[in-house]
């Protein structure tokens, strides 16, 4: 299945918009007075100036216009590189709630039908035990860990056009450059680009030319087992908290007993506005999590995420086994799964099949290890909604290990967090919740 990406929407007189943030700075008028004017000059003159301004490297006047993508039948592997970008904005289609086992798949090019036909009757025979899981009455937010990294996946995403720019170059010219796939959407958006919106047609091979990893030494690869290490955090994060409070407010920092930072705590976690969070950073290492739970984590757009590259870091007898597939009979068919899948990548890595092909076998239940730092604002906001009963079980098992860690790191900050219901103590899901309230209220304060 070959899968496109379409530029659906782009904000009504780009050009003009641009063109008035690029003259703005050095032109007489008010805001509404050049924005006529840009108007008034038409699209050539506008154009003209904003490659002016482009080539002098103020590239922050490309915010100023607004590009909505849909992205369709293309692999999840696509769909985990592109969330990657943290300035724009994804909605995909759930693999908890849909049915997958008609999505279809994205098959990458191989030099012989012998290799390729090893590589789809493994992607069909994994879909089979999917459909089997299914109706065995796995839940399909389990059943969908046997899903390859080739399965179809559809989303909208909207992004500035400095952004756009930058998502791009990566495609055609940096990261994604060596999966064909990625390379084809990258060139897509360039040849829509060159129609429409040809001021943002800015490539830069050069700029995001890739160059071979390096490493001072030959390591071991990374294997952990803890759930969640806090590898970094301040030293007195309420501290450093109450005074950026007083700071704010035109007072001069005290220091503060610790009933007071509790209250003061409370206080700022009750306003819609708590910049002072952001003030300190904590960086967490997750020792597996596998690569479906990957996407839950990296929606969070605040944080410094680092992943591993997943062909080094992602092994076939590494993963994770949902009880649901226990209680119902399945392990041994998912087990195989993971089986099967490793016995082809090898068959197919010994025939000479490039890392690009062997990516789409990955599957979803695989796991990886994943370093991300985030600053107490939203870490806030992570546990408010990973926290929760709703949340899928593994991310929220991950981060109900992740706030144990933080307790015992920053105890009186940490012991404020949780999910929504024990926060403010109401529960936002309406008809969805779980009913358990009370129950959760009192695990979270204990």
């Amino acid at each position: 299945m070959q899968g496109h990406v379409s530029i659906l929407s782009v904000s009504p007189e780009a050009a003009a918009m641009i063109a008035s943030g690029g003259r703005i700075s050095t032109m007489d008028g008010t805001a509404d007075e050049i924005y006529a004017k840009s108007l008034a000059a038409g699209q050539e003159k506008n154009e003209k100036l904003i490659g002016k301004v482009l080539s002098s490297g103020h590239t922050s006047v490309l915010e100023h216009c607004y590009v909505n993508l849909s992205f369709e039948n293309v692999s999840v592997l696509a769909e985990q590189f592109l969330i990657e970008f943290r300035l724009a904005s994804f909605t995909v289609k759930s693999r908890r709630y849909v049915d997958f086992s008609r999505a279809g798949f994205v098959s990458p090019d191989f030099p012989d039908d012998t290799q390729k036909a090893v590589f789809e009757d493994t992607v069909k025979s994994l879909f089979g035990i999917y459909d089997a899981l299914e109706a065995a009455g796995v839940p399909k937010e389990d059943a969908r860990f046997v899903l390859p990294y080739c399965f179809c996946s559809n989303f909208f995403c909207s992004m500035n056009a400095r952004e756009l720019v930058h998502v791009m170059n990566e495609l055609a010219y940096g990261r994604g450059s060596r999966i064909p796939e990625l390379r084809a959407l990258g060139e897509s958006l360039f040849a829509q680009c060159e129609q429409q919106l040809p001021f943002l047609a800015v490539r830069k091979p050069e700029a995001y030319r890739q160059s071979d990893g390096f490493c001072p030494r030959p390591v071991q690869l990374l294997t952990l087992n803890a759930p969640v290490t806090v590898l970094a955090a301040p030293q007195d994060a309420e501290g450093l908290i109450c005074s950026a409070y007083q700071l704010a407010r035109g007072y001069v920092p005290q220091p503060l007993t610790e009933s007071e930072q509790t209250a003061l705590l409370k206080s700022l976690l009750a306003q819609p506005r708590k910049r002072e969070l952001e003030q300190v950073g904590y960086t967490l290492l997750f020792g597996g999590l596998s690569l479906a739970a990957l996407t839950h984590l990296t929606r969070h757009r605040m944080q410094a995420l680092c992943a591993p590259e997943l062909l080094k870091a992602a092994r076939y007898d590494r993963y994770v086994l949902p009880e649901s597939v226990r209680q119902a009979g399945m392990e041994a068919q998912y087990r195989g799964a993971f089986r099967m899948a490793g016995e082809a990548a090898a068959q197919l890595r010994a025939a000479g099949v490039g890392e690009d092909a062997l990516s789409y076998l990955l599957l979803s239940g695989q796991t990886v290890p994943v370093l991300t730092t985030m600053n107490a604002g939203e870490l806030y906001v992570f546990f408010r909604l990973r926290c929760c009963n709703r949340a899928q079980w593994e991310i929220r098992d991950a981060a109900c290990a992740a706030l144990a860690a933080l307790r015992k790191t920053s105890p009186l900050l940490f012991s404020l967090y949780g999910p929504t219901c024990f926060v403010s103590g109401k529960c936002p899901e309406g008809r969805m919740t779980c009913g358990r309230q009370a129950e959760i209220r009192k695990q979270f304060s204990e």
